[in-house]
């Protein structure tokens, strides 16, 4: 790099250009936010609530923010979704779901708006009418791509992209740069989950594609300035008996499955965990069992900064979690948590947010 493009990147700063969006977690904005070029890894087990999360923090807050009155600012989104195990109608049921509970206060369940389970009451169908032009709106920032691809694929997309919203110059001979026509604009991409990617007879195993993927990805934040963002499974090796028997379950970096490159190349990884499912204290404190409803639901999740190329890791937030609609809300430091943040949880009204 040359010290003028180190300059520019300055001067992009100064101009509010190289600014972030919110994820709309206060505490966890702090420690990191979405930028461009930035690689975020996701990682937990089954049932931890991941793609709900990754909803959340990368699509619902950022785009709430991005068409309210509260965004002042100049940046621009653009979501690249890669949905490889759920289709595109039922992500966007789910995100209906989300937004009827937050304005109006109503569950009404991915499954009920689909017909899975029981079927819609007339007003319950208004509602979901009614929500036709923020989906639209939606789809004008993010683009859900579903099932399955492979490495290259996924690449050759981006490049594409890429190319339809900029042009790549040479400098010289060993040199060349990507110049956007939108230096403002940050482009998300979301591959949910990475152990979904086709295999190839270049990339003929698991391990093989997802090493693949990472190193395209790696690519497209360092070239393209794109933000990356992957979905991963862990291993089945936090359920061992001596780990369980040692109380030592909470995930390490070491504990993501089929490859250990995707830890190596992202700036960011964090992990989702279940403490009450293995039965051992959140080592921030809370007190998880007064997060449980009479049905057995679980209200509860930690979510851990475990690398931060940027910044502090080793970070614990205690995370309130609605499985029924897709939502996550931090909870106050333990030391600020007042008890009636427990009952508030359990009744849900702790997750309304609005904006204006």
């Amino acid at each position: 790099m040359s010290f003028d493009q180190l300059s520019k990147a300055v001067d992009d700063g100064l101009s509010g250009n190289n600014k972030g969006i919110p994820m709309g977690f206060d505490r966890l904005n702090n420690y990191i936010g979405i930028r461009k070029g930035m690689y975020f890894l996701i990682g937990g087990l089954t049932g931890s609530g991941k793609t709900s999360f990754i909803d959340d923090c990368f699509v619902l807050n950022p785009l709430d923010w991005y068409l309210s009155k509260e965004n002042t600012s100049n940046v621009k989104l653009k979501i690249i979704y890669r949905s490889m195990e759920r289709s595109r109608v039922y992500k966007l049921a789910k995100w209906i779901s989300r937004k009827i509970f937050i304005d109006q206060g109503m569950i009404v369940p991915m499954e009920k708006i689909l017909g899975w389970r029981g079927r819609m009451t007339p007003i319950e169908h208004d509602m979901f009418k009614f929500y036709e032009d923020y989906i639209n709106e939606a789809l004008e920032v993010v683009t859900i791509i579903d099932g399955p691809e492979n490495p290259i694929g996924v690449a050759k997309e981006l490049k594409e992209h890429a190319l339809k919203r900029g042009k790549i110059e040479q400098l010289d001979q060993f040199n060349k740069v990507y110049i956007p026509d939108d230096p403002t604009e940050i482009t998300v991409v979301i591959i949910d989950h990475a152990g979904k990617l086709k295999l190839t007879q270049t990339q003929p195993t698991k391990k093989a594609a997802i090493d693949k993927m990472s190193d395209e990805l790696s690519y497209a934040r360092d070239f393209y300035g794109y933000t990356p963002v992957v979905v991963s499974q862990f291993n089945r090796d936090i359920s061992n008996p001596v780990r369980l028997r040692n109380g030592d379950v909470e995930p390490m970096l070491e504990d993501f499955k089929e490859s250990g490159q995707t830890q190596d190349d992202a700036d960011v990884v964090l992990s989702l965990f279940d403490p009450v499912r293995y039965k051992v204290k959140d080592f921030s404190g809370y007190d998880t069992n007064r997060m449980i409803d009479e049905y057995g639901n679980k209200y509860f999740r930690s979510l851990r900064i475990l690398k931060n190329s940027y910044g502090p890791e080793d970070v614990r937030i205690g995370m309130a979690f609605m499985g029924e609609v897709g939502i996550f809300k931090e909870l106050p430091k333990r030391s600020e948590l007042k008890d009636t943040v427990y009952d508030d949880v359990l009744n849900k009204s702790y997750f309304v947010r609005t904006y204006e």
